[in-house]
């Protein structure tokens, strides 16, 4: 049972679960090439995930201190563009050189 400390991290971990997910079904689609209805059904597959993708990162990647969406660099960004806060522990970040 994993248990997040806010909302950003749960949609931080369902986005890197289903960015898998869509690599997977777009690799299986390329593959079944030779096979129309399954590259179809894969080719749908992604889509679905890719939709996903969009609303999770939407409803859960928002900055906890701001409500920021926070939509290219969900995954390696440590604080929030606009506050400058963390996004685990709210604590104001120190400014890099």
């Amino acid at each position: 049972m994993n248990t997040y400390i806010n909302s950003f991290m749960r949609g931080r971990d369902l986005l890197k679960k289903l960015l898998i997910c869509d690599l997977i079904t777009a690799c299986l689609a390329v593959f079944m090439r030779s096979n129309p209805t399954m590259m179809g059904l894969f080719s749908g597959a992604t889509l679905i995930l890719f939709i996903a993708i969009i609303y999770i990162d939407v409803k859960y990647c928002r900055c906890p201190n701001c409500g920021k969406v926070i939509m290219l660099g969900v995954l390696a960004i440590d604080a929030c563009p606009r506050c400058k806060r963390s996004l685990t522990t709210g604590k104001k970040m120190k400014k890099h050189r």
